[in-house]
Formats: structure tokens, sequence, C-alpha cells
């Protein structure tokens, strides 16, 4: 985790921009082409944008595999241009399956396509998280376990039980995160949106780095953040997408200057929140 932490600290951003390219909201210069190459050139624009403001980049891998081989690529390419101006990537990839599974997965992500850290599912317990921390521990990396996420029935699954579900998975992390830094390698994704659940997940996890979704376009803003604080007022990373990338809709601002003042007010409106590394 100490990459994303020295990130956030040179930025003095707690900002993490999110790369959900969905090519029917290009803009109209781009829709012409190719969905490949566009995607490609959307992306690399708003890298470029955002790079002043946010400490590191999340790519939902998701967005990349629909389009194939060619899409796979162009994922490569955006770690490897992230790489290039400094900005850590999180593989957005919530992978979660049985321990030699589990293994490749992280190979291919934070080997072969050179991610900093992972999202994970935590499901199957500690023989799906673990191959992922064993892979990031020689390179640096880290792995943010979902532990309470954004989405509006996540209820359905991580509270329906007592306890809830959500603190097994938190207790998870405690017991596998070792601490060379600052912050144990195992983080929490710990969303905004409820953060009555998010301060229970705190409590649980004092030291962990939280992964924190939701925030614009979920309906997340500033008063779901300060529950997750640490005990030194810190420790969170929040994701902002849809409301960067697609900052412009609507105004005659072209893609990359709106992205950029998105992200560079989503980095201030966190900065006055108090979020900090």
């Amino acid at each position: 985790m100490q990459t994303l932490v020295e990130a956030a600290r040179r930025k003095d951003s707690a900002l993490i921009a999110g790369l959900d390219p969905v090519p029917a909201r290009f803009p109209r210069e781009l829709r012409d082409l190719p969905e490949t190459e566009a995607t490609l050139r959307f992306c690399i624009g708003i890298l470029e944008a955002v790079e002043p403001y946010a400490a590191a980049v999340k790519l939902q891998a998701a967005y990349f595999e629909r389009l194939g081989p060619a899409g796979m690529e162009t994922y490569a390419d955006l770690i490897g241009a992230s790489s290039d101006l400094g900005l850590p990537v999180i593989a957005d990839v919530k992978r979660g399956d049985i321990g030699p599974v589990a293994a490749a997965y992280a190979e291919a992500h934070l080997g072969v396509y050179g991610a900093t850290c992972v999202t994970v599912n935590p499901y199957m317990g500690e023989d799906a998280v673990l191959p992922f921390l064993e892979e990031a521990r020689p390179r640096g990396g880290g792995v943010f376990v979902l532990v309470s996420t954004s989405n509006p029935s996540s209820y359905e699954i991580q509270e329906a039980t007592d306890p809830p579900l959500f603190e097994f998975a938190a207790r998870l992390v405690a017991r596998l995160g070792r601490s060379d830094g600052d912050y144990p390698d195992a983080g929490a994704v710990v969303g905004v949106t409820r953060p009555e659940i998010g301060a229970r997940v705190r409590d649980l996890l004092p030291e962990a780095l939280f992964l924190s979704p939701g925030y614009g376009a979920q309906g997340g803003d500033a008063t779901g953040i300060r529950p997750l604080f640490d005990r030194r007022g810190g420790g969170v990373l929040v994701n902002s997408s849809r409301s960067i990338l697609y900052a412009y809709e609507g105004t005659d601002s072209d893609y990359t200057q709106a992205a950029g003042e998105a992200a560079r007010l989503t980095r201030d409106e966190l900065r006055l929140a108090g979020a900090h590394l």
C-alpha cells in the first residue's frame, strides 16, 4: 500500500479517479472510431487530465474485457500509461476463487498487466485472498478486500446475518494484512453510501487503508467519508468515476477539460472534509 500512500501524500489528494469507459457516452468525435481505439483515446485523455489531482486511478476490468483481446491490450496500455504519469493503478477485478485459480488471477493482473493493487471478493475465505497478497507483497503492492460495498442491494448479503457478514470480512482483512509501512497490505473496500456501517468497519479495522467508492454519481458525499477516518483523521482513499469521466455532458466543454476540473473540485472537497493520508 505504500506506493498509494506516497502518491496521495505527494499530491495532497485522497482522490482515486475511476476509469469505467462506456463508448456510448464518449464525445461525438470518438464515437465514429472502433470501440477499442475510442476507448484508448478517451482514457488517455482522462489520465492526462486528472494526473495533477488524483493520487491514483482505478481501472474497472469489465469495461475492457467486454472488448475482447484488443480490449485487454488497451487495459495493459493504460496501466503502462498510468505508470508513465506516476499514477499507481488499482485493478478493480473483484476476483474470488480457490487458491490455484486465485493465484493465476493474481499473477495476471499484478504480474503480467502490472497493476499496483487489486480488489478481491472474500466470499470463499482466506483461500480467495491470500494468493493475491502473496503475489502483491514482493512487488510492493496490496489488496483491497470487499467488506461493505456501495451498491444499493449489498445489505441483502453483507448485513443479513447476525453478526453481519461484513464483520467476518473485516476480521479476515485484519488477520491477513501485514504492515511494513504506514498501512497493512490488506485494505478494505468500504463504500461512503452507508456511513453508519463504515464506522463499524473502522472500529474493526483501526489501522487499515480504506478504498471508498460511491462518491458522486452514486450519491455519496463528504458527510459519508468522515465516519470512515482512522484515529489520525485519515486512512481513506475515495473513488469517483462517472462524475469525472462524463463531467462534460450537458456542457460546451472539452471532455478532458471538464474531467480535469471535476477532479480538481473533488480533490478540494475531500481536502475540506479532512481526507488525507
